[in-house]
């Protein structure tokens, strides 16, 4: 037997478990299905293709399931505590600047998720290769405390490149993640 490099239980490492991809080493399967269910989403977009990768505390996979290192994208990720109960992650990539941050939520019909669906709107056409940016762009999906709401920010290696890219855009997907 094992022990979690999470929390210290052991570890059947012959029968059902999970394995950490930032300790290099075995997790429960309290620990891997806790860090599954909280898991940030990270597109990366570039011209006509898009990457979708997972990561969470241990966790770090592509689309496809599969497993990817920091030579694929080196990324680091922290629980922000608001308050004793309240919280969100944010996720970081290594080289990479934000340009924008904020949260966002569905459409509920109201007058701030009304102001939402610009920000919204234009990564889902980010996403569906019907806007190309000039740069590589990363939208980041980070989840909160509250089931309502989604941090995101939005990052890119060549930051001047990208605001000039977005002009008039930039201030209007600014206010709608405020």
């Amino acid at each position: 037997m094992k022990k979690c490099c999470n929390c210290e239980n052991e570890v059947d490492i012959n029968g059902d478990c999970g394995w950490s991809s930032t300790q290099d080493d075995y997790l429960c399967l309290w620990c891997r299905d806790s860090d599954e269910s909280s898991l940030s989403t990270i597109y990366i977009a570039n011209g006509d293709w898009v990457n979708k990768y997972f990561v969470g505390e241990h966790i770090r996979v592509n689309e496809e399931g599969e497993e990817i290192d920091d030579s694929v994208l080196a990324v680091k990720r922290k629980w922000v505590s608001t308050s004793a109960h309240r919280g969100h992650y944010e996720t970081t990539i290594d080289s990479w600047t934000e340009i924008l941050n904020g949260w966002t939520t569905a459409s509920w019909g109201d007058d701030i998720s009304d102001k939402k669906q610009v920000f919204n709107e234009w990564a889902e056409n980010i996403i569906s290769c019907n806007i190309f940016p000039p740069t590589s762009i990363a939208i980041v999906v980070d989840p909160t405390s509250n089931l309502f709401s989604t941090g995101i920010s939005v990052l890119t290696k060549e930051p001047d490149k990208l605001k000039i890219w977005l002009s008039d855009v930039y201030k209007k997907l600014s206010e709608s993640l405020s």
